[in-house]
């Protein structure tokens, strides 16, 4: 005897694939959600966040610079001439602390601008930031500074002093980040790698560094969240 086929009548076929929708639609809807509401949040940034950030990548950069140091891994060369003429050096400890820079600011913040001082071909790192900000900018600096993204562009040197870097010269030798709201620099974050000292200043909002009376403070102050 044949198998029995299973007929549906027009009204059947809809009504199953009524249900099919509302299935997908249930499993699918907290996902797409979730994916939406995200990459809203990413259209703007908090600057407070933004200042945690600068200071871990600059952290994680010097990381690389001192390890590569203490290695005696270089791989010195030559990336060109200054204005001056003089040979400028390029190492491992430049690429590498690009990467973990340039990648740690971009993955968390995937729509802001970053410019970095040296370029690396290799394949991007894996690394987004944990989100902690230290206690010392949370009992200095107010949240809520919210700047969309496109507002904002990000300066590293993933390794100053490359030079000095290269005669073990260590005191010379920094990481740097500098955040601009508008083309105004807002953000400055300078690490010393061998020494682990960080100093940062937030414009308009406060500092881990006493300035000295002599300094230039004519920084932009109407910076508008």
């Amino acid at each position: 005897m044949a198998p029995m086929g299973i007929r549906l009548s027009p009204l059947g076929i809809a009504v199953f694939c009524l249900l099919g929708v509302g299935v997908i639609y249930h499993l699918y809807a907290g996902v797409l959600s979730s994916r939406i509401a995200s990459f809203r949040q990413k259209r703007t940034v908090d600057l407070r966040e933004l200042l945690a950030l600068s200071m871990e990548a600059a952290v994680q950069g010097g990381r690389e610079v001192k390890r590569i140091r203490e290695d005696n891994t270089l791989e010195e060369k030559s990336k060109g001439k200054t204005k001056e003429g003089a040979s400028e050096k390029l190492t491992l400890g430049d690429l590498n602390s690009h990467r973990k820079m340039f990648y740690l600011i971009k993955n968390t913040y995937p729509n802001i601008q970053v410019n970095s001082e040296e370029h690396a071909n290799a394949e991007g790192e894996a690394t987004v930031w944990t989100r902690i900000i230290p206690e010392e900018i949370l009992a200095k600096i107010s949240g809520g500074k919210e700047v969309p993204a496109e507002r904002i562009t990000v300066w590293i040197d993933p390794l100053d002093a490359t030079q000095e870097y290269t005669e073990n010269l260590q005191k010379y030798v920094t990481t740097m980040v500098c955040v601009a709201v508008d083309g105004d620099p807002v953000i400055g974050v300078i690490h010393k790698p061998f020494t682990g000292y960080t100093a940062w200043g937030f414009v308009g909002e406060g500092s881990n560094v006493v300035p000295r009376a002599s300094y230039n403070t004519n920084f932009p102050k109407d910076i508008r969240y």
